[in-house]
C-alpha cells in the first residue's frame, strides 16, 4: 500500500499490521530523510496505529489528525515490544499451569529481555506487575490482526486507561494492594503476578481453606490464581472511570487561508512524494507558492505540526484545482 491510497473508503480496513507506540519521539516523512521533529518527549503510551511498512530502524505507521491521514516513520526504539500470538506466560523451562496462570491477548505490550531463544517479559500494566516467559518468536514490534478486526486504531486514548472490565455477574472481590497471586493454593506456590495499585478487583471462583481462587480481566491479559483470604474482600458497587486523551491546536499571522477539499494529495516537498490525504474540506493555515504550482499548508500531528504541500493542477491561480489522490497516477 502507498500513501496515496490512504483515502480510500474502508483503506484501513485491508492494513492488517499493527503496531503500539510506546513514546511520542521523532519522525520522518521519508525514511531515509530530515527528521522533521528532534522530540524530547519521554511520557510512556500505549497507542495502536496501522503499519505500511518497516525497515531495520524505522516503522511507518499511518496516524489520523487535523482533517488528514499521514504515513509517517517512527524509530523501532519507540514502539513496544508487543505479542504476536495469544499465549500463556511460562516458566523459564517452559512449564505452564493448565489451570492458573497469565494469558496475554494478541498484542498486548510487553518489556522483554532476550535469553537465546525465549524472553523474559513483564506486560505492561499499571495496577497489575506479571511476568513470566515466551518463546522469542512471539514477541515483535509490528503484529498481524485477523480479517475483520474493528479494534481501535488512533491516538485519541490509552487503551489500558479506556479499559473497563467486562460485565461479569460472579462474586467480585477487591484485592489488596501488593496481593501475591499464586499458582496454587499454597502460601508456597509461584508467584504469578502482584497486584500493585488499589481498586483492582478479581471474579470470586472458589474457596478453599484460607485461599480464594479467583480470575482477573486486565486490558492485555487475563490471570487465574490464588490470593490469601486475608488479601481479598467483598468488593462494593461502585463504578469507576477513566479517561485520558490528546488534544492541542496552533494558530500563526502572516500566513495564508488555504481551502482544500477531501482527497486533496499532501507532499512532502514541491516536487516530492505523497505522504498524506486530506480526508474532509478545511481551510488551512500556508503559503501561497510565488509561481502557482505549489503551496506549503500546515498539518498538525501528535508528534509535530508538519509543513506539507499541495499541487495545483489549473491554469487558474485564483481558482485552483488541487491534486488529488483519487487519481490513479499516484497508485505505485
Amino acid at each position: 500500500m502507498v500513501p496515496a491510497e490512504l483515502g480510500d473508503p474502508g483503506v484501513l480496513d485491508r492494513i492488517h499490521h499493527r503496531a503500539r507506540v510506546r513514546r511520542i519521539g521523532n519522525i520522518w516523512l521519508r525514511v531515509d530523510g530530515q527528521i522533521s521533529r528532534n522530540s524530547t518527549e519521554h511520557t510512556e503510551s500505549d497507542y495502536v496505529l496501522p503499519v505500511i511498512g518497516e525497515s531495520h530502524a524505522k516503522i511507518r505507521v499511518v496516524a489520523d489528525d487535523d482533517d488528514a491521514r499521514l504515513a509517517v516513520w517512527i524509530s523501532r526504539t519507540d514502539a513496544w515490544d508487543s505479542i504476536t500470538t495469544p499465549i500463556q506466560l511460562a516458566d523459564r523451562e517452559g512449564h505452564a499451569a493448565p489451570n492458573a496462570g497469565v494469558w496475554v491477548g494478541l498484542g498486548a505490550p510487553v518489556e522483554a529481555t532476550p535469553h537465546g531463544e525465549r524472553r523474559s517479559i513483564r506486560v505492561r500494566d499499571d495496577a497489575v506487575r506479571a511476568l513470566g516467559w515466551v518463546p522469542a518468536s512471539v514477541v515483535a514490534k509490528v503484529w498481524t490482526v485477523p480479517a475483520g478486526d474493528r479494534s481501535p486504531t488512533d491516538m485519541k486514548m490509552n487503551e489500558s486507561h479506556s479499559f473497563v472490565p467486562p460485565a461479569d455477574k460472579r462474586d467480585q472481590l477487591a484485592l489488596a494492594i501488593h496481593t501475591v497471586i499464586r499458582a496454587a493454593a499454597d502460601a508456597n506456590a509461584p508467584a504469578i503476578a502482584t497486584i500493585e495499585q488499589i481498586d483492582v478487583r478479581g471474579a470470586l471462583l472458589a474457596t478453599i481453606g484460607a485461599f480464594r481462587e479467583i480470575e482477573l480481566v486486565r486490558p492485555h491479559m487475563r490471570i487465574r490464581g490464588f490470593v490469601s483470604a486475608s488479601d481479598a474482600t467483598p468488593a462494593l458497587d461502585l463504578l469507576i472511570g477513566h479517561g485520558s486523551g490528546t488534544g492541542s491546536g496552533f494558530g500563526m499571522s502572516h500566513a495564508d487561508r488555504i481551502d482544500l477539499v477531501a482527497g486533496t494529495c499532501l507532499f512532502d516537498a514541491a516536487d516530492g512524494e505523497v505522504v498524506g490525504v486530506q480526508l474532509a474540506p478545511s481551510t488551512r493555515l500556508g503559503r501561497h507558492s510565488p509561481d502557482g504550482a505549489w503551496s506549503s499548508v500546515y498539518v498538525h500531528n501528535s508528534w509535530s505540526l508538519a509543513t506539507l504541500y499541495v499541487r495545483d493542477t489549473s491554469d487558474d491561480p485564483k481558482q485552483p484545482r488541487w491534486e488529488s489522490c483519487a487519481e490513479p497516477a499516484h497508485r505505485r
